[in-house]
């Protein structure tokens, strides 16, 4: 076998061990994947990302394409087998700049070392029969079984296809599962007290890596390249924070400034604390709440990473911070726990994992924490609530249920404080005082804020 040839395997093996670390540990691919990834060159690195990622993506159009060819159901194979058919269907479907031959002849190599000779002639028997029929599926009719159909095409959930149809149409639905299946842009948020936005991508270019400022907020900068910002030189230096765009809107909408005590109340991993801190000019005090010890370790090691000495760490679950003893806040950030089904673009495992019952006790969480912060909260205070889902029970419905048991708080109208060329396109209802972001709509993750004051 040539060099490229090896190197090819090499990237589809990685990508064949990350899947599995998926299905049987739990595990994020976004975490997964590093270790995987150090013994390959660039290029392979970028191939063996897109072929796991888009094998998540996919997962239900894969296994139904799979199931029409093979005698036994894919959820009845072992998960390296199961795993290893589904990378090659998805090199069939979705890769058409692969030749067939060399994407099945890679698979097959594998299904030796990760079954037996009878496995990879199954390997070798399904995945040629697909291929060559891959323009010849039998998917569903649109006008018939629209559901169905957009699940499939689009790789969705049925449920979550029924919830997106209900509420945007049939047409939006399918806008919304198609931006769920984009490439999200990689993006930083520079550390303002050390560095401006252009000198930062100056020295990003001088990296190695492409960048341009977000068309949706001002100072954001998105860079692709050959390597993951979290390798770069100007990252361990502390000059930035990667942060997706929709996350980088957050703390702002707390107006947290120089002197003020500002908490944030599920702080881990501690991108918002971190931004808390600078738009105080390190010059306040952020205190970041977290329930779990390891996950607050993350917060200081970012802190420390970025030179900021404002934010202190406090174990505790923030449903009881009224027993902590913290001084009076000026401003509470609940960036709350959620389904993230706002952020399926960046990690698509969320889509298959979470069912429609786990939404409401992500309601009931996030109401408990709002009251929570509520309660300590002074005259005057701010309170953001932040998510990333536009899922009713966890926008809406969460700020229903507060509004009912919160007296003295009102509601903001929160469009005028985003930045002007986001401002211009959210297209909120008149006099709305929450803001939805969506796939869809903006291009950016699905992201829900709403801010309160609490009357003198």
């Amino acid at each position: 076998m040539s060099e490229s040839g090896r190197t090819a395997v090499k990237a589809r093996e990685a990508a064949l061990r990350a899947l599995v670390r998926v299905e049987q540990d739990g595990a994020y691919l976004n975490l997964a994947f590093p270790s995987l990834l150090e013994s390959l060159p660039p290029e392979e690195r970028a191939l063996a990302v897109r072929l796991a990622r888009g094998t998540l993506q996919r997962l239900n159009t894969l296994d139904w394409a799979l199931d029409l060819y093979c005698r036994r159901p894919a959820g009845t194979l072992t998960p390296w087998i199961r795993n290893l058919l589904r990378l090659g269907a998805y090199q069939a479907l979705y890769m058409k700049n692969i030749p067939a031959y060399a994407s099945v002849d890679q698979s097959v190599r594998l299904a030796r070392r990760f079954g037996h000779r009878g496995v990879a002639g199954l390997v070798n028997a399904v995945l040629r029969r697909l291929a060559r029929e891959s323009e010849r599926l039998p998917w569903p009719d649109p006008d018939r079984s629209p559901l169905e159909y957009i699940s499939l095409v689009h790789s969705h959930p049925r449920w979550l296809v029924e919830r997106a149809v209900e509420r945007f149409g049939a047409d939006d639905a399918a806008s919304w599962c198609r931006a769920n299946n984009s490439v999200a842009a990689t993006t930083l948020r520079p550390n303002r007290l050390r560095i401006t936005a252009a000198e930062l991508a100056s020295i990003l270019t001088g990296e190695g890596f492409a960048v341009k400022e977000s068309p949706a907020i001002p100072g954001i900068l998105q860079v692709s390249g050959p390597l993951s910002p979290a390798a770069a030189r100007s990252f361990k230096k502390g000059l930035f924070t990667i942060q997706g765009e929709s996350s980088a809107l957050v703390a702002p909408l707390t107006g947290a400034r120089a002197g003020e005590t500002v908490l944030d109340l599920c702080s881990a991993p501690g991108g918002k604390a971190t931004h808390l801190a600078e738009l105080t000019g390190d010059r306040g005090r952020v205190f970041a709440v977290d329930v779990r010890r390891s996950r607050l370790g993350l917060v200081e090691k970012a802190a420390e990473r970025l030179g900021l000495n404002s934010i202190n760490t406090v174990l505790a679950d923030g449903r009881e911070i009224d027993r902590c003893g913290l001084p009076a806040p000026a401003a509470v950030l609940v960036d709350a726990p959620c389904s993230g089904l706002g952020v399926i673009r960046r990690q698509p495992e969320i889509k298959w994992r979470r069912r429609e019952q786990d939404l409401a006790s992500f309601r009931e969480l996030q109401v408990e924490l709002l009251k929570s912060a509520a309660g300590i909260l002074p005259p005057g205070g701010r309170l953001l609530y932040s998510v990333c889902s536009t899922e009713p029970e966890e926008t809406g419905q969460v700020v229903e249920a507060f509004d009912r048991s919160a007296g003295g708080l009102k509601l903001q109208e929160l469009q005028p404080l985003f930045p002007r060329p986001l401002q211009d396109g959210l297209k909120q209802p008149a006099g709305a005082g929450p803001v939805f972001i969506f796939p869809h709509l903006h291009g950016l993750d699905g992201f829900f804020m709403a801010l309160w004051i609490k009357k003198n």
